[in-house]
């Protein structure tokens, strides 16, 4: 199974015969190995030249840049060739009564997956019995909607409900969430959930760029000239089990501290780069980790990859419902 490398240094990539090598400023090296992995994550500056981007469409390698606070900034991915079928499909699929059956399925996996978590917590708390009741009744109401906006208004009532529950669920007296803050996130928690977030956004989006889907055409999310709004339809729905889960145990287990973070003006709270180690170390061990899913073994990173050609297969007409994956404890 191939790796995502996190790359914090600032340098030059170089291409050395069919390898690839990050050289700094200092003069020290560090090899890429780019048989093992198939994303490169960059947090600081780089320079590069067509010789490493011909290296890195060969082996099928993706490189996304982001900010030293975690902003994506930009990416690029290997050369593909779309079957013009599969895009007439998509834009049909948007156009057509599919877009509200596939976003109903979206939002309904994203509650379902909510509901996991909350359950899970609940019986090592019990305390969240009354939020699992109150979500459970938008579940319901779930299939009564055939507007968008109406159903990105349900979604945006359970995420606030379900933010609600954060505190009863964090056990470590030196984090508070209040509530989710973004752009800019305003405390501890939020500036994880902020960062964890992007994180999942790019491996999405890397494994959309692999498939035949276009990422800019999305189901629920608005089509945007800025973003690639298909990986928010797509990581929503898994953000409950791999970012939120991990940050609440991390969380609970101690494994942050004040040290972790960078206060800015104004509350701004962001991780700094021993937070970002910190939390990314945690994050591979989850992708690496396999659960079983019928009568075979997945990795996490693989569930990702399985989500976006999920949806690609009932676009082609390959299958006939489209069932994303919910998490079971």
């Amino acid at each position: 199974m191939k790796k995502v490398f996190y790359l914090y240094k600032s340098g030059e990539f170089l291409r050395k015969d069919y390898s690839l090598v990050l050289q700094e400023k200092n003069g020290n090296i560090t090899y890429i190995p780019i048989e093992q992995i198939n994303l490169i994550i960059c947090f600081n500056d780089i320079t590069l030249n067509k010789r490493v981007l011909g290296i890195l469409n060969t082996y099928s390698i993706s490189i996304f840049f982001f900010n030293y606070y975690g902003d994506y900034i930009g990416r690029f991915t290997p050369k593909k060739y779309s079957d013009g079928k599969i895009i007439v499909n998509q834009v049909n699929s948007y156009c057509s009564e599919q877009r509200i059956y596939i976003a109903r399925r979206i939002v309904q996996t994203e509650i379902k997956n909510v509901l996991a978590l909350l359950k899970y917590y609940d019986k090592k708390y019990h305390l969240l019995h009354h939020i699992i009741e109150d979500i459970n009744k938008y579940l319901i109401k779930l299939e009564e909607i055939e507007t968008i906006e109406k159903l990105f208004l349900l979604e945006a009532q359970v995420k606030k409900i379900y933010y609600s529950s954060f505190d009863l669920i964090i056990k470590n007296p030196n984090f508070i969430f209040k509530q989710r803050s973004f752009y800019p996130p305003l405390n501890e928690i939020n500036a994880l959930l902020s960062y964890g977030y992007a994180i999942l956004y790019a491996n999405v989006l890397s494994d959309i760029d692999r498939s035949p889907l276009l990422s800019q055409i999305s189901y629920l999310h608005s089509l945007s000239k800025q973003s690639d709004s298909l990986q928010f339809d797509l990581a929503d729905m898994m953000k409950p089990i791999f970012i939120d889960r991990l940050i609440l145990r991390m969380i609970n287990r101690q494994q942050f501290n004040k040290s972790h973070f960078e206060y800015k003006e104004n509350g701004v709270c962001y991780l700094n780069k021993d937070g970002i180690k910190i939390f990314l170390n945690e994050y591979e061990k989850l992708m690496e980790k396999s659960i079983k899913m019928g009568e075979r073994y997945y990795s996490y990173r693989n569930i990702i990859t399985r989500e976006v050609y999920k949806l690609s297969n009932y676009i082609e007409g390959k299958s006939k419902y489209y069932k994303p994956y919910v998490m079971e404890w």
